[in-house]
Parts: C-alpha cells; sequence; structure tokens
C-alpha cells in the first residue's frame, strides 16, 4: 500500500509571497476553525440550561440521561453513512446541510413542553451532527500532511473551544437574566450565521474536484481498519473512555452541581469557560507537541491526567476546588483530543478519511450512549455523582493501558503508511 507522504492531500499554507493563499491547506484549516467556533458559540450557550429545564418539566436524572443518549444513538447509527457520504459527494456539502438542520433543531428546543419532545430535537441534533464532525475532520485530513496534522487538528479544535468558552458563559448570563428558553433561539440564528460565512469562505478540498474518479478508487473502511487492527482498537477504547466521562460529568455531576451545591447558570457557565480556556491553550500546545515527538505517550498520560481530574470532582467540595478539577480535565482533553484525531488520520487511506472518521464518531458516541443513562440512573440510586465519577476514574486508568501497550510509537515525518513502531 502506498506510503502516506504519497496521499492526494494538500499542504501549501503559504503562497510565492509568503502569505496564505485562500485556497492552501492550512488557510482552509483556519476557515473551518473560525466556523465551527461560532458555531460552538451557539452549542454552548445552551450547556449549562439542560439541567435547570431538566427540573423545570419535573423529571431527573434519568430522563436527563435519556435526553443526553438519544443524541448520541442517532449519531452512531448515521456518522458512519455521513461520513462515507462525504466521501463521495464532498466534505462542504455535509457541512452546510448539518448547519441548516442544527438551527431547526434548536427552534424545537426552545418551545418543549415536554420531555418526550425535548429527546426529539436532541436525537434530531445527534443525526445532523454525526455529518458535521467526521466530515470537519475528515476535511482537515485532506488540507494535511502527517508532519502538520497534529497541529491542524490541534487549530480545529482550538476552534471548537473557542466556541466552548464563549458560548457557556454567554448562556449561563442569558439564561440567568431572561430565562431558559430565549438562548435556544439565539442558538439557532448562530447556526444559520455560520452557514453563509462557511458557505462564503471555505472551499472544497482540490481532491474533490474528481469525484468520479475516487468512487472508483475508494478502499472499504474494513479494509483499512485491518492494516493496523491493534492500534485502531486502542485509539477507539480511548476514545470511548474519553466520551463516557464526559456523559458523566454532563448529567450526574451537573446535577450534583446544581441541586447538592446550588450552582446558578452563571457559575455552570464559569465552569465550562475555566475548562475551555486551559484547553484552547492546550490543544494548540499539544497539537503541535504530537507533531514533533509523536502521538503516543500523549494520549497514554492525557489519559492518567483525565483519571486524576476525575478523582479531584469527586473528593471536591467547594466551588474554587470544582474549578481546578474542570482545569486539570481540560488539561487532559486537550493532550487526548487533537492527537487521537491526528493518529487515526495517519493510520488511514485518504481515500476513506471519512468513512473511518464516520466509524471512530459512532465508536465515541456509543460511549455518550452508555455514559449519560449510566451516570442518571447512578444518580438517582445513590443521590450523589461520587460513585459514577468513581467508575469514570477506573475507566480512564484502563484506556491509558490500553493507549500504552496497543498504540504504535513513531514520528509523523517518518512514518510510513503501515506505520511500523520506531525507536524513541
Amino acid at each position: 500500500m502506498d506510503d502516506l507522504e504519497e496521499q492526494p492531500a494538500v499542504d501549501h499554507a503559504l503562497n510565492q509571497e509568503g502569505i496564505p493563499d485562500q485556497k492552501s491547506g492550512m488557510y482552509q484549516v483556519w476557515m473551518l476553525a473560525l466556523s465551527l467556533s461560532i458555531l460552538q458559540i451557539g452549542f454552548g450557550i445552551v450547556t449549562p440550561i439542560f439541567p435547570f429545564y431538566i427540573v423545570e418539566l419535573g423529571v431527573g436524572a434519568t430522563e436527563l440521561g435519556v435526553l443526553a443518549a438519544s443524541f448520541a444513538l442517532t449519531r452512531i447509527l448515521l456518522a458512519g453513512p455521513l461520513g462515507g457520504l462525504s466521501d463521495r459527494v464532498g466534505r462542504k456539502r455535509i457541512l452546510l446541510a448539518a448547519l441548516a438542520g442544527f438551527a431547526v433543531s434548536n427552534l424545537i428546543y426552545a418551545y418543549a413542553n415536554t420531555i418526550l419532545v425535548m429527546i426529539i430535537a436532541r436525537a434530531l441534533e445527534g443525526g445532523i451532527s454525526a455529518g458535521f464532525y467526521p466530515a470537519a475532520n475528515a476535511f482537515v485530513s485532506d488540507m494535511t500532511t502527517p508532519e502538520n496534522r497534529g497541529t491542524a487538528m490541534g487549530y480545529l479544535s482550538m476552534g471548537n473551544m473557542v466556541g466552548f468558552v464563549v458560548g457557556p458563559s454567554l448562556g449561563g448570563v442569558l439564561a440567568e437574566f431572561l430565562g431558559i428558553r430565549l438562548p435556544f433561539v439565539i442558538a439557532a440564528a448562530d447556526s444559520l450565521v455560520t452557514l453563509v460565512i462557511l458557505n462564503l469562505i471555505v472551499h472544497e478540498p482540490e481532491r474533490r474536484s474528481s469525484l468520479a474518479e475516487l468512487g472508483r478508487d475508494r478502499i472499504p473502511v474494513r479494509e483499512v481498519l485491518s492494516k493496523n487492527a491493534k492500534a485502531y482498537s486502542a485509539l477507539g477504547i480511548t476514545m470511548f473512555a474519553n466520551m463516557f466521562a464526559i456523559g458523566i460529568l454532563e448529567v450526574a455531576f451537573m446535577l450534583d452541581a446544581v441541586q447538592r451545591y446550588a450552582f446558578t447558570p452563571l457559575e455552570i457557565g464559569l465552569f465550562f469557560g475555566i475548562l475551555g480556556v486551559i484547553v484552547i491553550i492546550g490543544n494548540i500546545t499539544f497539537g503541535k507537541m504530537s507533531d514533533r515527538v509523536g502521538r503516543k505517550w500523549l494520549i497514554t498520560v492525557g489519559s492518567l491526567v483525565a483519571a486524576l481530574s476525575l478523582y479531584f470532582f469527586m473528593i471536591a467540595s467547594s466551588d474554587v476546588e470544582f474549578y481546578i478539577a474542570g482545569a486539570i480535565l481540560g488539561v487532559a482533553i486537550s493532550m487526548r483530543g487533537p492527537t487521537i484525531q491526528a493518529m487515526i488520520a495517519d493510520l488511514s487511506d485518504a481515500r476513506a478519511y471519512g468513512s473511518v472518521m464516520g466509524t471512530f464518531g459512532a465508536v465515541s458516541n456509543s460511549a455518550y450512549v452508555v455514559g449519560p443513562i449510566l451516570g442518571g440512573v447512578m444518580f438517582d440510586t445513590s443521590g450523589d455523582s461520587i460513585s459514577a465519577l468513581g467508575l469514570t476514574v477506573f475507566v480512564s486508568i484502563a484506556s491509558a493501558a490500553v493507549a500504552g501497550i496497543g498504540l504504535p510509537s513513531y514520528r509523523p515525518a517518518e512514518a510510513s503508511f503501515e506505520l511500523e513502531p520506531i525507536s524513541d
């Protein structure tokens, strides 16, 4: 099979004058990251609101878990097919269609009066995002090479987290003073603004210019996965552990914060803001580091740091201690997030980027089905989040061991497509 260097990725970040060209690889990654940051502001606006919405509707943690899981379940069902569709019809079309769908789902949220309607809206949003995120990650894979892919994934994650910082903080303020429904309308408008901006400034990767030829050369995703089965399996387990912990936090810990520690929407927004700032800084730092020194140990150590942060959530008893735990979690997320995505792309044939990203999206979201439901049931059973958080500590440590054993050690600049491990 061909070396990675021979794949048709586009990586010309500068023109002859040394200025980023508008169709160059890294420039387009920046533009996509900008669009994603605007979209994530809309997503983040509603993040502090869900626990209060659940209380208003008179339901408990288990129902909140089902609400969160419905998002992930539709992503599982559609991530692979929509990722593959982006390989055939192009990344940009999928991105634009998803943005329109985000607007619709947020309007449904705004006028929902029952938990069933909320679940339907959440499931719709999950199905739509199943196309957006694999297409976005595959777009970055198209436009980069192994030497700068970790950096590019870091930029994309940074764009994601800029919105994650601004959105919850803004949402907390809006919910505090204007109620819990208006932010959903604002999020819908934000999605439409992002659609317009992305359509204007993001160009389809050059390799999409011959879709018919690409279709003839397509390679089955199962064949791609079989070439590095051990590494893909380790990445899947690590990704599962990461999203499992996030699912537990968003349900069990958030309800604990609201009901036992009397957090306000403003305080929850501040929590996510602190977490997001750390991740923004860390995404670029660790993304560049993974390009220089390799991916494996950043993923492994990041899993251990995640376990440490989750333990701190268990023993925290004040606002300041929760914020410290969130800051440590931010370091863990930024060590693992862009690095995992970059390694997946390193391992994959360019002809199947979308399908592979979609497959891993399904793995990630299966954790986001199990985590929220289990976290909700454990919260309703015990009355707090301690037991659920203890489980995530164990899962994170186990994923660190799997990553240390199962992932290949290589430097991106020297990697061949088969990714035979090299000595450090």
